[in-house]
């Protein structure tokens, strides 16, 4: 006896998502290349081919010098290095619909436009998305952690209060005093 067909069994492209490539447009790499800033300053590995959810970044201990005296011994440094968790729980796009009428009548600009639109708005995203991480770098959980270990551009020395208003304009020195750092 035949079972009947119930296409609610059947795959979809929901089911079959991890199977189905995303296709990026040359011109919306461009246009998302172009519009990156902070995502350009950060290091970036290349991953392509791996599986997984968690980046496991290997954080090494700066050592640091020793004074050496002739014939002493020299002072050997062994440090327990400490590694950065990364998750990987973000997935972003960019859709829009264009029907087949529009696409014939409207003028080349309309395509170049969305194109440029999806680089931007996803480059965007990516740059919001690192300047969170970096605010959360300092142990904080929250928007503001980036504060705990901050200084007033003022002086470069002196620590950032949050909400005590004791911010300052930044100056010269205080650029010179955080390449130091």
């Amino acid at each position: 006896m035949a079972t009947a067909f119930s296409p609610s069994n059947s795959v979809t492209t929901t089911t079959a998502d991890k199977f189905i490539p995303d296709i990026w447009s040359d011109e919306i790499v461009a246009a998302y290349k172009k519009n990156l800033v902070l995502a350009n300053l950060v290091m970036k590995m290349n991953f392509k081919g791996k599986k997984g959810d968690t980046i496991h970044i290997p954080a090494p201990t700066r050592g640091s010098a020793s004074a050496k005296a002739a014939e002493a011994a020299v002072t050997l440094i062994a440090a327990t290095e400490s590694e950065v968790n990364v998750s990987i729980n973000k997935h972003y796009e960019y859709s829009r619909l264009i029907e087949d009428i529009v696409e014939a009548q409207a003028l080349n600009s309309l395509r170049n436009f969305y194109t440029s639109d999806a680089g931007y708005a996803l480059a965007k995203q990516v740059d919001t998305d690192l300047v969170q991480l970096g605010r959360s770098t300092n142990g904080g959980a929250d928007t503001n952690a980036y504060a705990t270990g901050a200084f007033i551009g003022g002086d470069g020395t002196t620590a950032y209060v949050a909400a005590s208003n004791n911010e300052s304009a930044l100056t010269d020195a205080a650029i010179r005093r955080a390449i130091q750092r």
